[in-house]
């Protein structure tokens, strides 16, 4: 019970960001640059009567005249602005009054938009990006997986068990190479071959193609074994002794019953992984990625060739906790099906 409780508890959070992302604009902008986390950001009014009436001195006045220069209301963050000092001293005397105009619980990035609302925006992004590998290496996945542990498995034909040796040598030359580098070589083969200008496509066709070629791999071999440890199969020659026919047996005794939790668990192992390529290729060094959609990625290399804060470690660890929940779902998951 406890189990079931601490799964749907932590199903809840990333459910919960992707929802409200779809209330965040995109494009919004608080006027500062690089503010601190749990820091506001107010609005100053040029109390123009009191100023009159006490009395400012040429220097003061040089300042006012350079900060409201067109409008009497200004937003700006007060302490990183060269009259900050200045500023402070006509707010102690009631010429400049202030007014709480935003507040940023993770600061701001480096165009001064709310970095916490711009990690929600990643996140339903880099989870749209991901979805994409995980279509692809699931239907890629199954249908080599089943074909490996169930279809070329119950005949004893000997063309049968050459094209299932054939595929499986495939599978584990594919599997055998690392990932960074199934990675680069996706990248260069979009680069070269395919020479897709826009962004967003080459990374759809990036994490697409991870997902036929090597997610699917990987799935593979799990969905085999696991339907390989199924009893050594005695459900399925019963099922077959009944007279239904091998498709039956396929979508309703291997997939519905038994590859829930496989393809479950495989799929937010995906999720993860291609949130940490997604932020590898849009480093400046590889220059890939994404460049005008709000991902890890884009938030990370922009704020880095920006710095000027230790902002731009928070999406790092916030993407690294979001990792780190689906990888909690995973272990509740699977100790609630126990």
């Amino acid at each position: 019970m406890m189990a079931k409780i601490k799964f749907y508890i932590l199903l809840f959070i990333p459910i919960t960001i992707v929802i409200s992302s779809f209330f965040i604009n995109e494009k919004t902008n608080t006027k500062g640059r690089y503010l601190s986390p749990l820091k506001s950001l107010p609005e100053l009014t040029y109390e123009r009567n009191i100023a009159s009436e006490i009395g400012i001195s040429k220097r003061e006045d040089r300042v006012l005249r350079r900060i409201f220069r067109r409008n009497d209301s200004i937003i700006m963050d007060i302490d990183n602005n060269r009259d900050g000092k200045q500023i402070h001293s006509l707010v102690s005397k009631g010429i400049i009054t202030l007014k709480p105009y935003s507040y940023h619980i993770l600061g701001t990035d480096h165009l001064g938009r709310d970095l916490f609302q711009m990690l929600i925006l990643a996140t339903k992004n880099n989870l749209i990006l991901s979805l994409i590998a995980v279509i692809f290496s699931i239907i890629m996945g199954a249908i080599i997986g089943i074909l490996q542990g169930y279809v070329l498995n119950r005949d004893t034909a000997r063309y049968y068990q050459k094209i299932r040796s054939g595929i499986r040598f495939m599978v584990r030359s594919i599997t055998s190479i690392p990932m960074l580098v199934w990675l680069l070589i996706i990248v260069l083969f979009n680069e070269i071959i395919l020479d897709v200008q826009d962004d967003l496509i080459k990374s759809v066709w990036t994490f697409g193609l991870m997902g036929f070629f090597y997610y699917s791999s990987i799935l593979s071999e799990a969905i085999e074994e696991h339907i390989l440890s199924i009893k050594e199969l005695e459900f399925l020659s019963a099922s077959e002794l009944m007279g239904l026919s091998k498709w039956k047996i396929i979508i309703h005794h291997i997939i519905r019953t038994n590859l829930g939790i496989v393809l479950f668990s495989q799929s937010l192992m995906v999720i993860v992984q291609t949130i940490m390529l997604e932020i590898t290729i849009s480093f400046s060094y590889i220059n890939f990625g994404l460049s005008n959609v709000v991902s890890y990625g884009t938030l990370v290399s922009q704020m880095f060739k920006n710095s000027g804060s230790m902002n731009m470690i928070i999406p790092i660890i916030f993407a690294g906790f979001i990792c780190s929940i689906l990888n909690w779902i995973i272990k509740a998951f699977k100790e609630k099906r126990v």
